[in-house]
């Protein structure tokens, strides 16, 4: 993986436990390597790709802990499956235990397209690049308009 993660902790065996009699089974190895060591885990700010023209980013991952509770969020959420990450705007990334372990994208918009990112839980990592927003070009008229909130602007003394 090509992030640097910070506030990540060791997963409790019990909480592990717990995911595995939800899910009927172990979750992937990988997956389970990684909460060992980065359970709960804040990137730095990254993108990925959703599609050829959609791109998001993990905002955290879901401690195993909070896994249960975020299942009850999610519409429409496949049968062993399982949040991993929120995703910006909020969105899921989540594993598929019935698909072989796959990670897949679920926006909160289209619950029922649920978008395949990788075969793997280490494959979706390998998605992960750091955002630089500076490397962001705006090409001239390609902003329209902006609007910026008055009370925002005021909290800035202009």
């Amino acid at each position: 993986m090509k992030l640097k993660l910070t506030k990540g902790r060791v997963a409790l065996s019990a909480d592990i436990a717990t995911l595995e009699t939800i899910l009927g089974g172990l979750p992937s190895c990988e997956f389970i390597d990684f909460v060992r060591e980065n359970d709960g885990a804040e990137p730095e700010t990254n993108i990925f790709r959703i599609d050829a023209g959609n791109e998001s980013g993990v905002n955290g991952f879901i401690p195993v802990c909070k896994i249960v509770e975020e299942m009850r969020h999610i519409e429409n959420l496949p049968e062993k499956s399982f949040p991993i990450a929120w995703a910006e705007g909020g969105n899921y990334v989540l594993i598929n235990q019935a698909v072989g372990g796959a990670v897949f994208f679920w926006d909160h918009e289209r619950p029922d397209n649920l978008i395949r990112l990788g075969d793997s839980f280490l494959a979706f990592l390998e998605l992960l690049k750091p955002f630089d927003v500076s490397a962001v070009e705006l090409k001239p008229g390609q902003v329209k308009k902006a609007w910026i909130n008055p009370d925002f602007l005021k909290s800035l003394g202009e």
